[in-house]
């Protein structure tokens, strides 16, 4: 019987080293020249592709800033599920104030929260990733409230008390934020959500 010799393909292959490449080569512009900068051609000649691969993945650029935002949100700032709730707003807070103190983290919270007006399509995207990344946070926090780890509580309440802390540590620059820091605030938050449930 014939041995297949042929090598073993990676799921995705070169079509998902090029897409990694280029959103790598995307966040970097974005961070370093905001969403104006972000210019098909710079990014082809960063990612080392020809412009019709970008323009191929991406025909608008709303759709790469998308995901681009997406997908370090996603990366930078995990939401974990291990079934202890304390354990993983500790980990997402931890991961947030370390995203936040980086060189491109500030620019991508700058490019999030940086302009208020509705009309804007940085202001405009950064509101639709915001409010994906809030839903994500309400179904772990809805699946510890059926653990019996929380009470009933609503994730743009918590997102608040919890990162408020964290960017007055970001902003002081006095010391690290460190993993203590974020297991004390998460204690004291969900100390105060069973409180607050109680009355």
């Amino acid at each position: 019987m014939a041995v297949d010799s042929s090598p073993m393909r990676r799921p995705g292959g070169r079509n998902r080293d090029v897409t990694e490449r280029l959103l790598a080569a995307a966040l970097e512009i974005l961070a370093d020249k905001g969403i104006d900068g972000l210019q098909y051609e710079e990014l082809a000649s960063r990612a080392q592709v020809g412009r019709a691969t970008v323009y191929r993945r991406w025909p608008k650029r709303d759709d790469l800033v998308r995901e681009v935002l997406g997908r370090f949100a996603e990366l930078s700032v995990p939401i974990d599920d291990t079934g202890e709730i304390v354990r993983d707003l500790t980990a997402f807070l931890l991961a947030f104030a370390e995203a936040a103190a980086s060189a491109s983290g500030r620019a991508m919270l700058q490019l999030l929260l940086g302009r208020a007006d509705d009309s804007d399509e940085v202001h405009r995207l950064g509101r639709e990733l915001l409010d994906r990344r809030t839903d994500d946070l309400q179904r772990r926090l809805d699946r510890a409230t059926e653990a019996g780890q929380l009470p009933p509580t609503d994730a743009p309440f918590v997102n608040m008390m919890l990162a408020g802390p964290v960017q007055w540590f970001v902003l002081r620059r006095a010391r690290p934020f460190t993993r203590d820091d974020a297991h004390e605030i998460v204690e004291l938050v969900v100390t105060g959500l069973w409180r607050q449930g109680a009355d």
